[in-house]
């Protein structure tokens, strides 16, 4: 009996897990402590009740389109929970519920605004769709800087906390996605992902509609998946990218992509510099379902000698199933959730840091595949920190994360390595490897 059944092996759920991580990662801190009732307190139970139907939100992702001289749009997507539960079911009760405010700060993590403002939902500008609010506003241009920080701040008037978000802002539109942005299946929003199914219908168009000429590079890549935390190792993984073709268009015209790969959009035929990178995938992507693709992700918790027979094979599907029983012992039902908790990780971390290629082989990705979310994030200017929090077996662990230049991608950061990060990292491999980590 093969462990690998012969259609969808991993199933989306781990819902929970992802919003604990983006509420962590995209918002500030913010402790809610929770009363519970003591010797049959009926008021505290009531506060406890009223507390629990406050609605909260768990997500914020942005993205921006330069307009003229003078201003940005900015477009948001808000996730809440319990919008229904706490009557939060328009537009109006939740611009009643929040007060949101924006304000540019700078780059270098000093907090100073630079200038700030008020932000007025109404049927004009925002759209709520159940437990999701899509956000459009209007912003100031910065004239006098060449990028700075949008903070924007969601404030329950009511529960006494803020939910924050931070962009950075580039106002000379170094990227040419900040000039046009992609619009995804005749949406009149950007997306806000990184990934777009093969042959789905796509546009990029400025505010103002003016055609333009733009490229298209579609890349094949063999690109590798991230070195270990105590690795000392450099590289440059672009070395691995293939450019296959060229594709020519007019903003505003629509495109559908028919084959799968890394496509960077350009404002120039020759050269690649300053792009935005995004992959082309089939419908089933961030999972991954063809069992080929399931073997290069084990290279975070195998060693080489393992990785190397199972590539090597022509059974695929066999030596995967052998493989986990080898590590379990035998023991069918443990290898079988190991399989699905190990690639439910997978599937998320393609979700949250997909960017040029995909997001399990990202830096920040293999950390959250072996660790999980963090317990909290810190971001400064061009740094992220991510801190997972003291256990009975290990102090606080920190793992740091710079932005870094990359003619792909805006949004590329890697992990600062350390040799001692292994006290840390072979017991949590070993962990999945004996079915600790299960969720």
């Amino acid at each position: 009996m093969f462990i690998f059944e012969d259609k969808v092996m991993i199933q989306k759920s781990y819902l929970h897990t992802l919003l604990v991580f983006l509420m962590l990662g995209f918002l500030s801190a913010c402790k809610v402590q929770k009363k519970t009732a003591v010797n049959g307190d009926a008021s505290a139970l009531q506060r406890n009740v009223k507390k629990d139907a406050e609605p909260l939100i768990s997500a914020i992702k942005t993205d921006y389109i330069l307009k003229d001289s003078s201003m940005i749009v900015m477009y948001l997507k808000v996730d809440f929970e319990n919008t229904v539960g706490s009557g939060l079911t328009s537009v109006a009760a939740i611009n009643k519920k929040f007060k949101t405010n924006w304000a540019y700060n700078p780059v270098g993590g000093i907090k100073e605004k630079l200038e700030s403002g008020r932000v007025e939902m109404d049927a004009n500008n925002a759209e709520l769709d159940g437990n999701r609010l899509y956000l459009k506003i209007e912003i100031p241009r910065l004239r006098e800087y060449s990028e700075a920080i949008l903070a924007l701040e969601f404030i329950d008037l009511s529960a006494s906390r803020k939910f924050t978000n931070q962009t950075l802002i580039d106002f000379n539109g170094t990227r040419p996605n900040h000039r046009y942005g992609l619009f995804v299946n005749g949406s009149n929003r950007p997306t806000f992902e990184s990934f777009v199914l093969a042959g789905t219908p796509i546009v990029f168009k400025s505010i103002n509609g003016t055609p333009q000429t733009l490229y298209l590079k579609r890349y094949s890549s063999e690109s590798p998946a991230a070195l270990s935390p105590m690795s000392t190792s450099k590289r440059d993984d672009l070395n691995g990218f293939v450019e296959d073709e060229t594709i020519s268009f007019k903003s505003g015209e629509t495109l559908n992509l028919s084959k799968e790969g890394t496509y960077v959009l350009l404002d120039s035929s020759e050269g690649v510099n300053n792009g935005f990178g995004f992959l082309v995938v089939n419908e089933r992507y961030p999972r991954l379902t063809q069992v080929e693709d399931l073997v290069e992700p084990l290279i975070y918790m195998s060693t080489n000698d393992e990785i190397k027979a199972l590539k090597e094979t022509e059974k695929f599907k066999e030596s995967l199933d052998l493989y986990f029983l080898a590590m379990t012992a035998g023991k069918e039902a443990l290898a079988k959730q190991i399989i699905k908790s190990y690639y439910r990780r997978v599937e998320k971390a393609n979700d949250l840091f997909t960017t040029y290629k995909e997001g399990w082989k990202t830096d920040k990705g293999m950390i959250y595949l072996i660790l999980g979310p963090p317990s909290r994030i810190q971001r400064s200017g061009q740094r992220e920190v991510w801190l997972y929090a003291q256990s009975a077996n290990f102090s606080e662990i920190i793992f740091t994360f710079y932005r870094k230049q990359n003619q792909f991608s805006e949004d590329h950061y890697e992990l600062v390595r350390y040799p001692e990060y292994g006290a840390y990292w072979y017991p949590f491999v070993e962990a999945w490897r004996t079915g600790s980590v299960l969720e």
